[in-house]
């Protein structure tokens, strides 16, 4: 089959090759790829980046999927063949402590699909059974790629509301595909928001978002700005002093991005404002399906997020993601 692969530790060493059609095992199902989406993290490994140096190639990419199963192994239910699914892309052992706290997507053991075991970036892959999200919403399988991002946006505005239960004014920092999402869901339940980026994304992103019907601003001009709630999700260590310096006392700032290189945010803000740090990682099951309800919701809103491609035009893909030049590539085989 045809598959975008990290061949070695090579920077940027991936091409679309020929594999060997994945094999079933025990608890695990066979699902046809229908569409696949690039994130931050296949970026990351594409470039080989520091702290994806785990990494074991040769790995297909892949976890924003969706397909139809179409085998099981002898062990799980034959009902799920024919089902179109998303995986959760983040799981974890489901037996220590962790786990047992409802908090797998930060097992000491989690696995990450397409990046810890093959993906889904190729004609089919093999996930286990306990992964597997049915999907219940009658949708384009491109726009159901981005099941997973949106749900890992969703968990961390869920972060925010669950710490100030009223209507809040926000500001999102990182016009990216999370940063943007996070923005946009923000907006549709009756927030204020102002979504920031770089200088370069003034003409791009920025300007895109504005089009979406957010308000945006370039940093640097927002200084002025103290909401109640920020979510960091560009991975900048200034945002973060800055959402840290700006935000209302007794606010909260979540944070679902992750860094390059680890900020050295001033503690003391925390202690003399008493602004609540939250972190945000991953997602889980409950909120996959509360992304595909947002996503049923307003399918031409998130059609236009999407830019398509095809499986083999998958480096270029890459690429394309890289430079940020659209908010979301989408591989269809």
């Amino acid at each position: 089959m045809q598959a975008l692969v990290k061949r070695s530790s090579t920077p940027r060493d991936v091409g679309v090759i020929e594999r060997p059609a994945p094999e079933l095992k025990e608890g695990h199902v066979l699902v046809r790829t229908e569409a696949c989406g690039l994130c931050g993290s296949d970026v990351h490994a594409y470039r080989q980046d520091t702290g994806y140096e785990w990494l074991a190639p040769p790995v297909t990419f892949g976890h924003e999927a969706v397909g139809v199963v179409t085998a099981v192994a002898p062990d799980v239910d034959e009902a799920w063949i024919g089902q179109r699914v998303v995986p959760v892309s983040i799981d974890g052992c489901g037996q220590c402590t962790t786990c047992k706290r409802g908090l797998r997507q930060v097992c000491p053991q989690r696995a990450v699909l397409g990046l810890s075991f093959d993906g889904a970036a190729a004609d089919s892959f093999v996930v286990q059974e306990e992964r597997l999200v049915r999907v219940e919403v009658d949708l384009a399988p491109e726009l159901l790629a981005l099941t997973e991002p949106l749900s890992v946006a969703y968990r961390a505005i869920r972060h925010l509301e669950q710490s100030q239960d009223y209507s809040m004014d926000v500001v999102v920092s990182g016009p990216g595909p999370i940063g943007t999402m996070c923005a946009l869901l923000l907006s549709q339940r009756g927030h204020r928001v102002i979504l920031t980026g770089a200088e370069r994304d003034r003409e791009g992103r920025l300007a895109t978002a504005a089009r979406l019907g957010l308000e945006t601003t370039v940093s640097g001009d927002d200084a002025d700005l103290t909401p109640d709630g920020w979510v960091e999700a560009s991975g900048s260590a200034p945002a973060l002093s800055a959402a840290l310096r700006q935000t209302m006392p007794g606010g909260t700032v979540v944070v679902p991005g992750l860094f390059g290189k680890l900020p050295n945010p001033d503690v003391n803000l925390l202690v003399r404002r008493e602004i609540r740090l939250l972190g945000s990682y991953g997602s889980q099951a409950e909120e996959y399906r509360s992304a595909m309800s947002v996503l049923m919701a307003d399918p031409d809103l998130w059609n236009s997020l999407l830019s398509i491609r095809s499986l083999a035009d998958g480096v270029s893909g890459l690429e394309t993601a890289a430079a940020a030049d659209v908010f979301k590539v989408v591989l269809v085989p």
